[in-house]
């Protein structure tokens, strides 16, 4: 069953307000500042706050006011190690139904994401379209399972850990892309051999690498 909490208004507009910027990680405004920022009356925004400290997104200070939360190393790392068993899982079921002209067009995909990166447009424009890849690709492995609250906590997982990015990114991110592609192609290549076990391994080898660079990019 689908968790409807992640689709309350408030919850999507504070998301939209981070990856925007209008919210940063680290700030910390009053319920009325918060209301403003996300166009919000009182009432609601007080169901959304109920959300967000429960999924571990804002702190909630009695007379200094409301803290988002900042992406620290114990933040990081527990979204990873939930993501990493939840798709480690999953992959073992999407291995044995993956097709063909899926892996042909993941396969393209990220050439092409590869191509755009070292030789394509504005940067920025290249990372959208990589990041939707990226997400595209996790979450397709995770759909394998048919199982909608999974995917509900697979989503909001991959929000935290893109917030967490984009607050830690540094100079010399455009490589760590170009690592991802080529970690996510080891992947794919086990995946067109059938060997699920060397894709999982290849997964998780994925995701400690992409831990190491969230923390030291």
């Amino acid at each position: 069953m689908s968790d409807a909490r992640q689709d309350n208004d408030g919850y999507r507009r504070f998301r939209k307000a981070m990856q925007a910027g209008t919210l940063q990680a680290g700030m910390v405004v009053t319920q009325n500042e918060l209301c403003d920022l996300l166009g919000l009356s009182l009432s609601p925004l007080r169901e959304t706050l109920v959300l967000l400290e429960e999924f571990g997104l804002v702190e909630i200070k009695p007379r200094t006011g409301i803290r988002i939360v900042y992406p620290e190393v114990a933040f990081i790392r527990e979204n990873y190690q939930f993501r990493i068993m939840i798709e480690v899982f999953a992959l073992r079921s999407f291995g044995d139904t993956v097709t063909e002209e899926w892996l042909a067009n993941m396969r393209e995909s990220h050439e092409e994401a590869r191509l755009n990166l070292t030789e394509g447009g504005p940067f920025e424009e290249s990372l959208l379209r990589f990041t939707r890849l990226d997400m595209r690709m996790h979450r397709e492995i995770v759909e394998a399972l048919g199982n909608r609250a999974i995917l509900d906590t697979h989503d909001r997982v991959q929000e935290n850990i893109r917030m967490a990015q984009q607050v830690h990114r540094r100079p010399g991110f455009r490589s760590a892309l170009l690592k991802t592609i080529d970690e996510h192609l080891e992947v794919i290549k086990c995946l067109e051999t059938r060997d699920v076990e060397g894709a999982v391994a290849a997964i998780e080898a994925h995701f400690r690498a992409s831990t190491h660079r969230t923390f030291a990019a």
